[in-house]
């Protein structure tokens, strides 16, 4: 801001995001993973005096991410910093190339050095990585990098990945109170597809599974850009609509229908080749969260990530508006104040098409509390078409054509 008592001048400064990126429905993630260095220590092995312990760093573009951690960045070379070679392609895939693109204008990360999860001490550093998170209210995904099947997979009960993933659902529970639910998403780096099957399998006996609709497990490979194409997809669209920005035909067309159905059903984010009589389009097949391989009578509403991510958008714009209410006189006229609010909210969004007919808030006292309102929400979000019937009927034969 300039002052009219200034000389008048151009003057630079720097913006603190890219301009040209955002868009309406990008998402900002945020990274928690592995580099492969030491905590407090640079990739030559340098002592960084700075640096006592996990931080949260934002990056607007792969330049700046892919610097020395003295300089800022989290490391120069891919090799062994899984956090820096998801990130490469996440900004790959999440870059505009045409002007109605979609992007994300910046990331954070939090590196968590070379932490494993079998001992206590880096599941401690994975769980204070999670709370520091949830500092940033801006950030509508968590993105979990470095877990993988060498130093996990003990047995096929996955207890260390399992017990990761549900510390990581039940902080981001508490944390959606204040207002700010996220969807966490995770891969196991060089995992088959059995292997990642095994984490939502549930027939085991073992109780060592994962089926939440606020957690994702997505195929290791092109994971940083699968997560770029769920940012980047706006909250009332299926993130498999579009096809990738960055990735060719033929690198996934490798699995049959059968192994495509068992991954889909085992609530698995994966990537294929979807063929037309003259086109290929390279996707995510669905984005389905792991609730979805729960069986069909007991699978929860909010299983497909679409119906989740729309409802959460709700519950931050609900949010924004009880806040206003918060410590102003409870009068009957506020009350109908707040209520004409959230009915805005509402018809907004069925008549946007992102909610259907049905979506409802009710503004009430407690009955027990006096100074407590509660607001109570029916949200319907509007489906994705997921499978068209087509079907043709050959008629008789006409006997005569006429000239006309």
């Amino acid at each position: 801001m300039y002052d009219i008592r200034d000389v008048p001048a151009v003057k630079y400064h720097e913006l603190d995001s890219n301009p040209a990126w955002t868009g309406e429905g990008s998402q900002i993630p945020i990274f928690i993973g592995t580099t492969g260095m030491e905590l407090g220590k640079d990739e030559d092995g340098s002592v960084i005096s700075t640096e006592t312990g996990i931080t949260i760093r934002k990056f607007k573009n792969y330049a700046n991410a892919c610097k020395t951690k003295q300089n800022g960045g989290i490391g120069t070379k891919t090799e062994g910093n899984l956090l820096l070679t998801v990130l490469k392609d996440f900004f790959k895939e999440s870059a505009k190339k045409e002007s109605g693109d979609v992007g994300v204008s910046y990331v954070y990360v939090i590196d968590v050095g070379s932490a494993g999860i079998t001992e206590s001490d880096g599941r401690a550093t994975w769980l204070k990585a999670m709370d520091l998170a949830k500092s940033k209210r801006d950030v509508e995904l968590e993105v979990y990098v470095g877990l993988n099947t060498e130093s996990t997979y003990k047995d096929t009960k996955n207890t260390d990945v399992v017990a990761l993933m549900e510390s990581a659902y039940t902080s981001i529970l508490t944390d959606s109170e204040d207002g700010s639910p996220r969807i966490a998403y995770f891969t196991l780096e060089n995992a088959t597809d059995e292997q990642l099957i095994a984490i939502t399998n549930d027939s085991k006996g073992d109780g060592k599974f994962i089926q939440h609709s606020r957690i994702g497990l997505i195929e290791p490979t092109c994971y940083g850009r699968s997560i770029a194409r769920i940012c980047v997809t706006p909250y009332y669209e299926e993130p498999g609509y579009e096809q990738f920005r960055t990735i060719d035909e033929g690198i996934f067309n490798k699995r049959t229908p059968e192994e495509e159905k068992k991954l889909q059903e085992a609530g698995v984010i994966f990537i294929r080749d979807e063929l037309t009589r003259k086109s290929v389009f390279t996707r995510l097949n669905l984005a389905v969260s792991t609730a979805f391989s729960k069986d069909e009578e007991n699978r929860p509403n909010d299983c497909l990530i679409h119906a989740r991510r729309n409802t959460d958008h709700l519950i931050r714009e609900m949010y924004d508006i009880a806040f206003t209410q918060l410590k102003r006189n409870e009068t009957d006229i506020m009350l109908k104040h707040l209520q004409t609010d959230v009915n805005t909210l509402v018809d907004k969004e069925i008549k946007l098409g992102n909610m259907m007919t049905g979506t409802q808030a009710f503004v009430n006292e407690s009955d027990s509390n006096p100074y407590t309102l509660t607001i109570d929400c029916n949200a319907v979000p509007v489906n994705s078409s997921l499978a068209i019937g087509f079907g043709v009927y050959v008629s008789d034969p006409v006997v005569k054509i006429l000239d006309k």
